[in-house]
């Protein structure tokens, strides 16, 4: 491996150390067997040809008799050096049994060589697309569907619906504890002295280009900061309908976060359900209630959004 490009991450990876465990703890709860009433079951589905290139897809028993299917697609936390598709098994066996198809997928990680966070995006849209021909070999068509994730696959979830063009129409994304600012996840030191290593990594990850940066500002390192951030993409044309969840105690993906989603749907009159966690931290395991909500609301997007 590029000794810098491994090296490099350091900044960012290190800085979230504790985003990779508290999400671990969050997903890893009591994971659930699956049983065969539930539906279909195919894992370890190759989508690229990298390591990490796999998913895990769940079809209502159904599928294959209905006009079309709706698609519930997970990616996993886990600080973008850590976690698995199975962390989301939970989720994807609930809403398999509701009629929807589901999905969980792996992608490559920070410490995988030449990786960065556009990398994950390109293979969001990978993986997207090889389940949409997966499906139409089985008679299966996929018309529309959502993206989740939590923590930090929440952040690449918001990337993606808010960056990116969908190759299935995306009705509405469900995030959970994302980073929605760089510059509020990482912000300016002027006692850090981080090596340059260090920072040409963070940029790399950030960009997915290498760059000078032995004389970049703290304003220039805001702006590439930006680049990397969900709020610099959600506009008039971008902003589809969303559930955030957050934790107000959460000191990782701190409250500016959500506050900055807030703002910005606000100021568009887009539609948006947020529902702030005020017992809890980076987990979301503090308040019951809100838990509920969450899902309640979830299923009445589904209603709504997909139709069925």
């Amino acid at each position: 491996m590029n000794k810098k490009v491994k090296k490099g991450c350091g900044c960012l990876l290190g800085a979230v150390l504790l985003l990779a465990v508290a999400g671990a703890i969050t997903l890893y709860v009591l994971r659930p067997k699956w049983h065969d009433e539930y539906g279909e079951r195919y894992k370890d589905i190759a989508y690229g040809s990298l390591k990490n290139n796999t998913y895990d897809l769940y079809l209502p028993h159904d599928a294959a008799e209905k006009d079309s299917l709706a698609l519930m697609l997970y990616v996993h936390g886990g600080s973008w050096i850590a976690g698995n598709k199975w962390d989301h098994n939970k989720e994807c066996y609930k809403w398999v049994q509701e009629g929807y198809a589901t999905a969980s997928m792996n992608y490559s990680l920070l410490n995988e060589e030449g990786t960065s966070l556009f990398t994950m995006l390109d293979e969001i849209e990978a993986c997207i697309r090889h389940i949409q021909s997966y499906t139409e070999e089985k008679g299966i068509h996929i018309s529309q569907m959502s993206i989740a994730g939590t923590s930090a696959g929440g952040h690449l979830a918001m990337m993606f619906a808010y960056a990116r063009q969908h190759p299935i129409p995306i009705k509405f994304a469900a995030i959970k504890v994302g980073p929605s600012d760089f510059r509020i996840l990482f912000p300016y030191d002027k006692n850090a002295k981080p090596k340059q290593e260090e920072v040409e990594g963070f940029v790399f990850a950030c960009t997915g280009e290498h760059m000078d940066v032995s004389s970049l500002t703290p304003e220039q390192m805001d702006s590439i900061k930006l680049i990397a951030s969900p709020i610099s993409y959600i506009n008039d044309s971008t902003a589809l309908p969303a559930i955030f969840a957050y934790g107000e105690k959460d000191g990782i993906v701190k409250p500016g976060h959500y506050h900055a989603l807030q703002d910005l749907y606000d100021s568009l009159g887009k539609p948006y359900d947020l529902i702030v966690y005020p017992n809890s931290g980076h987990p979301l395991m503090g308040d019951n209630d809100c838990t509920e909500r969450y899902e309640s609301t979830l299923a009445d997007y589904c209603k709504k959004y997909f139709g069925y």
